[in-house]
């Protein structure tokens, strides 16, 4: 129910949308008040699917959102704001979520390489999915091809980012990535502490 009512929700409003239309049309040609109210709660059911979605923001959705927010701290070769997204238990694997991981200190090390000799010149997100784990863990995998001062072209990475919300639920919490894998380079797994 997740994916489909608050992730995305269009889909389904725009069948009960398209129900609505047709009953519309049948109340028209022939039919009665009983198509017309079939059809009025087709497109009450249409719109509320449109506000649920807009309204609840699950797990899934502050995964992509965080993961947004590192990749423009990334370009941008802002250590400290890139850094702040993680909890400070972050791991960051290389090619599989299995392999050992590196620690947050390994995180920050990377980070700072992206102010200095990793620096990105540019910057495609190719795509960015995004799935809820439980009530307070989701996960967005994240393709980009990325230009540095280094490279000559532009280099495809795949990553899987891990978001958790820490804190009490009820006060909102915040979102921070607890788990970030970096899956591959050039479609192939990266080397350990490529940085």
């Amino acid at each position: 129910m997740t994916p489909w009512l608050y992730e995305n929700p269009i889909p389904l409003a725009v069948l009960l949308g398209a129900v609505a239309a047709f009953l519309v049309f049948r109340a028209v040609t022939g039919g009665g008040r009983r198509e017309l109210l079939l059809a009025a709660t087709a497109a009450g059911l249409s719109a509320g699917a449109l506000l649920v979605g807009r309204t609840v923001v699950t797990p899934g959705e502050h995964a992509r959102a965080t993961t947004e927010r590192l990749v423009d701290a990334a370009v941008a070769a802002k250590v400290d704001d890139a850094y702040a997204l993680f909890t400070p238990d972050a791991v960051l694997n290389y090619g599989r979520r299995e392999s050992q991981g590196v620690s947050l200190t390994g995180i920050r090390r990377a980070l700072e390489s992206l102010a200095t000799v990793n620096r990105i010149d540019s910057n495609r997100i190719t795509r960015l999915d995004f799935q809820t784990l439980d009530a307070s863990t989701g996960e967005a995998e994240l393709l980009c091809s990325t230009g540095t001062v280094r490279s000559t072209m532009m280099v495809p990475t795949r990553w899987i980012v891990r978001v958790r919300r820490i804190g009490d639920a009820a006060a909102g919490g915040s979102w921070r990535i607890d788990r970030i894998t970096f899956v591959s380079l050039f479609g192939k797994p990266p080397p350990q502490n490529l940085w």
